[in-house]
């Protein structure tokens, strides 16, 4: 009759991995559970049963977590003002050193600085966004 606490914990970790998408954690219980459900069906003892599910949770925690963490991960797409970053992008409004200029990139003109002078025509690199000002370096 253990099997109805087994499926109980089964449902639960499982409950909760779907709530808690891509850490993958309560998923390795879940499977534990599973196991010691199975294994309750079959008529064994409460004690192999727990140790059923402590060795599948700790091998699915250790060796299957991982994996899952690795397949699944969520790639950084750079959106918006991020996808600038190495980007090329023209001179229209000298930039000395200590002020901004205007560069335009994508067909936008956007404020921009630069540790050295700059000057009008020459193409720059985008090194990182700063506010809402661009920071670029000469290309070379």
């Amino acid at each position: 009759m253990t099997w109805y606490i087994w499926m109980f914990i089964f449902l639960l970790c499982l409950g909760l991995e779907i709530v808690t998408t891509g850490i993958f954690f309560f998923l390795c219980f879940s499977t534990g559970a599973m196991f010691a459900m199975i294994f309750s069906l079959l008529g064994v003892g409460i004690q192999i049963e727990l140790i059923i599910f402590s060795c599948i949770s700790l091998v699915s925690i250790l060796l299957i977590r991982p994996l899952f963490k690795k397949y699944f991960a969520k790639k950084k797409i750079e959106t918006n003002v991020d996808s600038l970053i190495g980007a090329p992008a023209v001179v229209v409004e000298e930039i000395k050193t200590k002020y901004s200029g205007k560069i335009k990139v994508g067909g936008e003109i956007w404020l921009a600085v630069c540790k050295e002078n700059v000057e009008v025509g020459k193409e720059v690199i985008i090194d990182a966004v700063d506010g809402t000002k661009l920071v670029v370096s000469i290309k070379k």
